[in-house]
């Protein structure tokens, strides 16, 4: 009786210490997670330069998503997750703009409107060309999104160094 019990001590101890080994592992999908415009903005103040800036910030966002979302590895997770920061970006592209707009004069204003027209119809060119490898698949919603972030937030990026200084 005794060797029973000592059995079934030892067992629910074992249980017990099994289960806090595993409540001591981060739950990845139960971690919070910041916003889009959030991971942008912290990401955009850590690193100054521009090339660091394309390098670390661009898809961090979306890759974290998928990494804690439940859904983050479906298609529709890492394509709702792409779709946000592409958003995210595209508010900051706009705000940059038009912060950039206001610093300049009557003759260079309209070139940048002209230059973000042309920018427009080439990022859309190319994304649907992007996507269309993968024409009626479930891809291509993907490959779209991902194109057009990364248009966004290299256009953001380019924006931003410029309201830093001159553009070259």
């Amino acid at each position: 009786m005794r060797v029973l019990m000592l059995a079934a001590s030892l067992s629910i101890g074992l249980s017990a210490c099994g289960d806090a080994q595993k409540s001591e592992e981060p739950d990845v999908q139960s971690m919070p997670m910041l916003s889009a415009i959030n991971t942008i903005e912290a990401c955009l103040g850590r690193y100054p330069d521009l090339a660091a800036r394309e390098t670390e910030c661009i898809g961090q966002y979306s890759n974290a998503c998928m990494r804690l979302s439940r859904d983050g590895e479906t298609n529709a997770g890492m394509i709702r997750c792409t779709v946000e920061e592409y958003e995210a970006w595209d508010d900051r592209l706009n705000t940059a703009y038009g912060a950039y707009m206001q610093r300049l004069d009557a003759p260079r204003d309209a070139g940048l409107r002209e230059a973000q027209r042309a920018w427009m119809t080439l990022r859309d060119a190319d994304c649907d060309f992007s996507a269309s490898a993968y024409e009626g698949g479930s891809m291509q919603p993907l490959v779209s999104a991902g194109c057009h972030r990364d248009y966004a937030a290299r256009r953001t990026l380019r924006l931003l160094s410029w309201l830093e200084g001159p553009p070259y």
